[in-house]
């Protein structure tokens, strides 16, 4: 049981937050999000439609965030999780109808929002548009940020929820709307999930909402605040809220076809956790998420909706510890941060904001998402001087802009003469010739001084990073499509997911405990399991091997998930 004391502080802390929120222009969304209420109706069923489709195989989709797939795979093997290991038909430690996958990769960056989308779009980063947690659209010189890295603003994560953000960013079909196109009266339910057009109802706690929507704002405020064990139980109230009114709605009533249910706690913990993120996550999953899980075992017994159900659960990335002060975060400082390298050399950057006048005259902006930054750069040539307004629209100059960036990240990198405190946090800067906007795209090269690039691969064989997997097709994920300049016109890797040592590892953002972005296995290696009581593991795992083929990336989950809906085992029991 909490203490008054701990009562009173957790209420001063969410005050604080709504006073912050409101000063950041968010009030009119919680009054939006306070009338949507707790349940929200997205699709209105047409007249005498029915109102599921149960002829297809009932999914349920666990979406656990920021969980190594060697992390969770040790805990359920050990037993660890019992609740967890109840709904993918297994017993102390033993999955006789359940297959583990042990080579699903996370999208680049490996991070929330780019990783998401993929997962449940089907398609690349550089095809649907979201190219991390915040990035750059160059037609119309915007900001997207559904989880700002750069700044604090809860507002774009809120209104995720509100006004379907993230959905509105991401150019590509979804999951849902895929099934629905073979299968109309599919009942679709989303809990807490970022991403859900094409569902029929999206479920939400309030307090989970907010917590959600303020998550940079609690990540300092809890630490200020609580002790550490204390600050757990912030975001305890995240999974719990999104559990219980899942639950509550699976007690009554017409059962969902495909249900969705989004665990943020697991990466939000690992954040700022002074045990380091694999402690911090084993806890936290042992001891708050499988208790948890018991209500949803429950419910779905009692109503008989278990047994047949498929059950797949994936995540989005890895963590990787980092150092929690100024020296190893390459934040926005204009003295000694990637911002002060760009100013130097004449660029005007642009203010790290979700929103600027439409005559800011920025000829440069920077996207942070922990191991990796985005550099998007203008055509000085049409916006010289200090007022001018640069036209986004078109590409940039390779040599005189591009090259010109590129020479001073790397001499800075070699020799500090410009940031001295960046000296050698850098692992690599990559480029490419640009490219007007609705082209594709050109890859990325790794940029190695004096104007010259270098093929991804050859340079990989000079310059052996055993800890990066399948780098070079990822990043053609990433960066190779309609959308691919959105992973800017540069693209800066720091030593992060390439070091053993967490004191020789830096990243973009505020200071942090664990971070993640990287092409490293500890940052990408992502678990993937599909389960059903009818169904052996071989023949599981038979199939899965053939859906995920030899490109065995984030973006196949989709695949997985259309698949079991159209009953592609089942033709073969």
């Amino acid at each position: 049981m909490r203490t008054d004391a701990t009562l009173m502080m957790l209420g001063r802390l969410m005050l604080a937050t709504l006073v912050g929120l409101t000063a950041g222009c968010g009030a009119p969304k919680i009054a939006k999000l306070v009338a949507q209420g707790d349940q929200r109706t997205l699709r209105e069923r047409p007249n005498g439609a029915p109102a599921s489709s149960p002829s297809r195989p009932p999914i349920l989709y666990l979406a656990f965030d920021g969980v190594n797939r060697d992390l969770l795979y040790d805990m359920l093997r050990k037993g660890k999780l019992p609740n967890l290991t109840t709904l993918l038909g297994g017993t102390g430690g033993q999955f006789p109808h359940a297959h583990f996958d042990e080579r699903l990769l996370s999208t680049l960056p490996s991070s929330t929002m780019a990783a998401w989308v993929t997962t449940m779009s089907g398609v690349a980063p550089a095809e649907h548009g979201v190219t991390g947690n915040e990035y750059f659209v160059r037609e119309d010189r915007s900001f997207a940020c559904p989880a700002p890295v750069s700044f604090v603003s809860s507002a774009p994560t809120l209104a995720i929820y509100t006004d379907g953000y993230l959905d509105t960013l991401s150019g590509a079909p979804t999951v849902y709307e895929r099934m629905r196109e073979k299968d109309p009266d599919v009942l679709v339910w989303v809990g807490m999930h970022n991403v859900y057009r094409g569902a029929d109802r999206l479920l939400l706690a309030k307090k989970t909402v907010l917590a959600t929507a303020f998550e940079g704002f609690i990540e300092v405020e809890a630490k200020k605040h609580l002790e550490d064990r204390e600050s757990r139980r912030l975001y305890a109230e995240l999974d719990s809220g999104a559990i219980e009114v899942v639950v509550g709605e699976l007690s009554r009533g017409v059962l969902p076809d495909v249900l969705t249910l989004y665990l943020s706690g697991t990466d939000l913990y690992a954040h700022v956790a002074e045990e380091g993120p694999d402690k911090a996550r084993r806890s936290y999953l042992e001891e708050v998420v499988d208790p948890q899980l018991a209500k949803l075992v429950k419910v779905l017994e009692e109503r008989d909706a278990l047994a047949g159900r498929w059950v797949v659960l994936s995540s989005d990335h890895g963590h990787t510890p980092v150092v929690h002060d100024d020296a190893h975060a390459l934040s926005t400082k204009d003295d000694e941060d990637p911002p002060a390298v760009l100013r130097r050399i004449g660029f005007r950057v642009r203010p790290f904001e979700k929103t600027v006048p439409d005559k800011h005259p920025f000829s440069a902006v920077l996207a942070y998402g922990g191991a990796m930054a985005y550099v998007y750069l203008a055509d000085r040539s049409g916006c010289p001087g200090e007022k001018d307004v640069c036209d986004w629209k078109q590409p940039p100059r390779y040599e005189e802009d591009v090259l010109a960036a590129a020479e001073a990240f790397h001499k800075n990198d070699v020799d500090g003469s410009i940031v001295p405190a960046m000296r050698g946090t850098l692992d690599m800067i990559l480029t490419r010739r640009p490219k007007p906007f609705p082209q594709v795209d050109a890859p990325f090269e790794v940029y190695v001084g004096g104007g010259k690039t270098m093929a991804i691969e050859p340079y990989l064989k000079e310059h052996p990073h055993p800890t990066y997997v399948s780098m070079d097709a990822r990043l053609r994920d990433l960066g190779v499509g309609v959308h691919g300049e959105r992973a800017g016109d540069i693209l800066l890797i720091a030593h992060n997911g390439d070091r053993e040592k967490p004191e020789e590892r830096y990243y973009f953002a505020a200071p942090y405990r664990s971070w993640h972005g990287s092409p490293s296995k500890q940052d990408s290696e992502i678990p993937l399991i599909v389960a059903s009581s009818l169904h052996s593991s071989a023949a599981i795992g038979a199939w899965v091997k053939g859906v995920l083929g030899e490109r065995p990336f984030q973006q196949k989950v989709t695949d997985v998930l259309l698949g079991l809906r159209a009953g592609a085992l089942d033709h073969k029991r």
